[in-house]
């Protein structure tokens, strides 16, 4: 499924509850097309975030495994809910912002990752750029 970026001028797609099975054809899908994703994972207690790249390496009905490059990452989807629709990120001049089309994971452990493929010229480092800013600093 082509993913879409674009600008908050345009029609945005609310994000609309997704059924377990779902979400799972969805994540089979870019497994099987060895799908480049962009990600956000976000620890519900703060502090702990990871973007990237990655794709899908193995989906199971409680476990996504992601290959990141350099490593892996491993999501329980046990009790998860999933959403499908845009999530709005600032634009490199923050003049507007860029509406990216994707899954979102609710996890149950309050955790939370963003999943998008094909986003056009959307790039991920602006998703770890605009998260890093609201971070505490020491």
């Amino acid at each position: 499924m082509p993913m879409q970026a674009h600008l908050a001028s345009d029609q945005w797609s609310p994000g609309r509850q997704l059924e377990n099975s779902d979400a799972q054809a969805m994540l089979q899908r870019w497994h099987a097309e060895t799908a480049k994703l962009g990600f956000g994972y976000f620890r519900s207690g703060g502090g702990v975030f990871q973007t990237g790249s990655a794709t899908v390496l193995r989906v199971k009905p409680a476990l996504l495994t992601l290959d990141t490059g350099g490593s892996r990452l491993a999501v329980m989807l046990t009790k998860a809910r999933f959403e499908f629709g845009d999530l709005g990120f600032m634009t490199p001049d923050f003049r507007d912002t860029l509406g990216v089309q994707g899954l979102s994971f609710f996890l149950n452990n309050d955790d939370w990752m963003f999943l998008f493929a094909d986003a056009g010229d959307f790039d991920v480092s602006l998703l770890t750029k605009q998260l890093g800013a609201l971070l505490p600093r020491e």
